[in-house]
C-alpha cells in the first residue's frame, strides 16, 4: 500500500480545514506560522504520490514547500537571527557544510543541506518567539502545535480500521502509517507530537493519556528506532516530571504505578519484537569483530539490524580508504546519494562520509551544546528536555532525522523549547542576583527615606537613587 485512497485523504484535509478555521483567527505571528507550516508539510507527505513528482526545473511540490517554509521562517525571526549566542554552534556547523560543499564541488547537495539548516534555525527562533510572546501561558503555544498532529493520527486510525497496511522496507513487517511516505519519517512525526505533549502545561493526567495514545501509535508504525527513542521521554514524564497538583505521597504512588506499567508494557513489547531487537544484543556481544570491510561479512552478519551494520561498514571503510582531505572535509553534503544505493541509517556515520571529521565534530558540538542548555533550563522542564535530547541521540543512531524535513522539525521544536526554558532560567537567576544585591548588607545601617520633593515629581529622571 503506497497511499490511502484519495477520498479518504480529502476527508482528512476537510477535517484540517475545519480545525484551522477555529484556530487561525486566534493565532498571531510566529505561532500562526508554526501551525500552518507544520500542517502543510505533514499533509503534503500524505499526498506523496502527487507532491514528490517533478513539476518545474526538476523540483517537486515538496521541494518548493520546503524552500518556502524555510524562507518564511527566516523572515518571521529575522530580528533574532543574531540575537542569541546559543545558536552559534549551528552557524559553525553551517560553515563546515559550506567548506565541504565548495571543496568537493557538491553545490546541489550543499544548497539542499543549507535549506534544511536554515529551516532548523528558523523553527528554533520561531518557537522561542512564540513562547516569549505568550509569557506564562505556554499552553497557548502547545495546544495549537498539538492540533497539528490530529490529522496524522486520524489518517493512521483510518489505515488501522480499514487495514491499509504497508510492508516495512527493512524486513517486510506490517506498518500502519496512514499512507505516509515512509514509516521512519511518520514515526518522527509521532515523536514530535510525543515531545510537544511532554513539554505542554496541560493537566498531568491528560498528558499521560496522550503519551499512551502516541506510544501505541509508534508501535503500530512499527519503526523500532523511534519506539526505543520514545522511552527516555516517557521516563522523564513519569519518573521526573511533577503533576503539580498531587501531594508528595500520592505523587510517589502515581509515579510508581506508572513505572510498573511501563515495565510491563516494555516486557510485552520486548516479547513481541524480540526477534527484531535481538540483533542489538548480537552486535553488542560481537563488538570490534564487526569492524571490518563489508566484503568480509558473512551471510548472517549481513542481515544484522536489517543490514545496517554492513551499511555502516561500507561508509566507514570508504572514508578511511580515501585521501586525507576527504577524511577531514568529507565528500560533500548529501554526497552519499551518488555513491551508495542506501542511506546510512546513522547520522554520525553518514556525516563522517559527507562532511568529514571537521563537520562531524561540529554536529556533535551542536548536539552537546543544546543538551547542556537543557540541563541548565528551568527546573520544571529540565529533565523532560534532557530526555528529549537523549531521544534525538538514539534516533540519530538508527535513522537519518537530519536528512528528512520531519526530523528537522522535530529537532527544531526540541531545541526551540530548550532555548526558551534556558533563557527563562538565566533571566530568573539574573533577577535573583539583582535582588540579592539590593538587600541591605549585614552591619550596615539603612539610610532613612526622604520625602519626595516637588522637583522630583516634575523631573523623575533626575531623582536620586536610594542606596
Amino acid at each position: 500500500m503506497s497511499s490511502l485512497p484519495l477520498p479518504l485523504l480529502i476527508l482528512g484535509v476537510l477535517g484540517w480545514l475545519g480545525l484551522a478555521m477555529r484556530l487561525v483567527p486566534r493565532l498571531r505571528g510566529p505561532l500562526l506560522f508554526l501551525f500552518i507550516a507544520f500542517s502543510i508539510r505533514y499533509l503534503a507527505n500524505f499526498f506523496h504520490l502527487y507532491t514528490t513528482k517533478p513539476v518545474m526545473a526538476g523540483q517537486s511540490i515538496n521541494s518548493f514547500l520546503t524552500l518556502g517554509i524555510a524562507a518564511i521562517a527566516l523572515y518571521v525571526c529575522r530580528r533574532d537571527l543574531v540575537r542569541y549566542r546559543l545558536t552559534l554552534p549551528v552557524y559553525a556547523f553551517v560553515g563546515t557544510l559550506i567548506i565541504s560543499g565548495v571543496w568537493n564541488g557538491e553545490i546541489e547537495g550543499l544548497i539542499n543541506a543549507l535549506i534544511r539548516q536554515f529551516l532548523f534555525i528558523g523553527i528554533i527562533l520561531s518557537i522561542v518567539a512564540a513562547l516569549r510572546e505568550q509569557g506564562d501561558e505556554h499552553s497557548e503555544v502547545s495546544k495549537p502545535l498539538l492540533a497539528v498532529f490530529a490529522i496524522p493520527l486520524f489518517y493512521q486510525l483510518i489505515s488501522v480500521v480499514f487495514r491499509y497496511a504497508k510492508a516495512a522496507e527493512a524486513d517486510g513487517s506490517t506498518s500502519y502509517i496512514g499512507g505516509y511516505i515512509h514509516e521512519g519519517v511518520f514515526s518522527t512525526v509521532l515523536l514530535a507530537a510525543f515531545l510537544v505533549v511532554t513539554l505542554s502545561n496541560i493537566a498531568w493526567k491528560w498528558r499521560t493519556f496522550l503519551i499512551i495514545v502516541l506510544f501505541t501509535a509508534l508501535v503500530l508504525a512499527n519503526y523500532r528506532t523511534s519506539v526505543v527513542a520514545a522511552v527516555p521521554l516517557a521516563l522523564a514524564h513519569f519518573a521526573l516530571a511533577g503533576s503539580g497538583k498531587l501531594n508528595l505521597g500520592m505523587l510517589a504512588i502515581v509515579r510508581g504505578i506508572a513505572l510498573v506499567t511501563i515495565a510491563i508494557v516494555g516486557a510485552l513489547l520486548f516479547a513481541l519484537l524480540s526477534e527484531r531487537l535481538g540483533d542489538i544484543g548480537v552486535v553488542l556481544s560481537a563488538g570490534s569483530d564487526l569492524f571490518k570491510p563489508p566484503t568480509e561479512f558473512s551471510n548472517e552478519e549481513r542481515g544484522l539490524m536489517s543490514g545496517r551494520v554492513m551499511i555502516w561498514s561500507d561508509y566507514i571503510f570508504t572514508t578511511i580508504h580515501s585521501d586525507i582531505a576527504n577524511v577531514v572535509f568529507g565528500f560533500g553534503p548529501d554526497a552519499w546519494q551518488q555513491s551508495f544505493s542506501l542511506y546510512a541509517h546513522n547520522v554520525y556515520i553518514s556525516y563522517i562520509y559527507e562532511i568529514g571529521i571537521l563537520g562531524s565534530a561540529c554536529f556533535i558540538l551542536v548536539v552537546v551544546s543544546f543538551m547542556t542548555l537543557a540541563l541548565k533550563a528551568e527546573q520544571s522542564k529540565k529533565w523532560v528536555l534532557f530526555g528529549g535530547h537523549v531521544s534525538y541521540v538514539i534516533l540519530c543512531l538508527g535513522t537519518m532525522p537530519t536528512f528528512t524535513i520531519e526530523g528537522i522539525l522535530f529537532y527544531g521544536i526540541l531545541c526551540g523549547y530548550t532555548s526558551h526554558y534556558y533563557l527563562v532560567a538565566r533571566a530568573a537567576a539574573a533577577q535573583l542576583k539583582r535582588d540579592s544585591r539590593a538587600t541591605i548588607r549585614p552591619g550596615r545601617r539603612a539610610r532613612p527615606l526622604r520625602p519626595a520633593t516637588a522637583r522630583q515629581f516634575r523631573h523623575p529622571a533626575k531623582a536620586r537613587t536610594l542606596r
